[in-house]
């Protein structure tokens, strides 16, 4: 007899390697129908095969058959992982498919930034006066930082969240890579801000081999600024400069 499988919720708690923990989903969905960056590929899917056309060569077989969508997009649509290669022309070597797999398991902090008006910088002074109110002494080094802009309240109206946030200035940028983290993750369509054209963040995570992370969902329902981490899952697409990502936060329930 069939049970029904547990239904999708973004958040749970799980028993895994005798521990319980707390798991948030931190990406957002995939569809035809999400926000994406101006210029950026739209997403299509799109019946390839239905249940119906399968059975057509299954003939006799007491198999009811299988379905298959195909999907057209690019790799940066939805929440998604910048890969070096996407900023650092010079270095095609690192692309998504090279991410490693320590960098995939985290310990992680947040920050809320989110009174920045759209279309400014977010300045060292106000990033480390958000860290002091989230009572944060440091960065964690070879971890994350997830900073939150607001920008996630916007994700149900398109244009808006593609052109109504804020990002890092190049100074902010430079400290907080300068702590030796080795993601940085934000709730907005990109580290930049959309007014902006010289890319300060981008042309920091270039220099610094630094990779990044744009449209993560669910980062202010994290309920404590640090002793959490995060899990970020790549696809392993050769060549590409970025890949869909889900992402999870993580943090004992015990």
């Amino acid at each position: 007899m069939a049970t029904e499988p547990k239904p999708y919720a973004e958040s749970t708690v799980i028993q895994f390697l005798g521990r319980r923990l707390n798991v948030l989903d931190l990406s957002h969905e995939l569809s035809p129908t999400i926000p994406v960056y101006p210029g950026h590929m739209k997403v299509a899917f799109w019946d390839h095969i239905t249940h119906a056309e399968s059975r057509l060569r299954l003939g006799a077989s007491p198999f009811r058959g299988y379905a298959v969508k195909g999907i057209s997009m690019c790799d940066h649509d939805s929440t998604h992982l910048d890969a070096i290669y996407h900023f650092n022309e010079n270095r095609p070597d690192l692309s998504i498919d090279a991410f490693s797999l320590d960098y995939c398991f985290t310990d992680a902090v947040w920050v809320d930034v989110s009174d920045v008006p759209p279309g400014t910088h977010i300045t060292l002074e106000r990033f480390r006066r958000a860290m002091e109110e989230a009572g944060l002494e440091g960065l964690p080094e070879g971890g994350s930082v997830l900073y939150y802009t607001g920008a996630a309240t916007r994700w149900d109206k398109p244009l808006e969240f593609v052109t109504r946030y804020s990002g890092l200035d190049a100074t902010a940028s430079r400290w907080i890579l300068d702590q030796g983290v080795v993601n940085v993750l934000t709730d907005a369509a990109s580290t930049d801000v959309p007014t902006d054209l010289s890319y300060p963040n981008h042309t920091a995570h270039a220099e610094y081999l630094v990779n990044h992370t744009e449209i993560v969902n669910n980062i202010d329902r994290i309920p404590m600024h640090s002793g959490f981490g995060i899990i970020v899952a790549p696809l392993r697409l050769v060549g590409c400069t970025g890949s869909p990502v889900r992402i999870f936060a993580v943090w004992d329930a015990s």
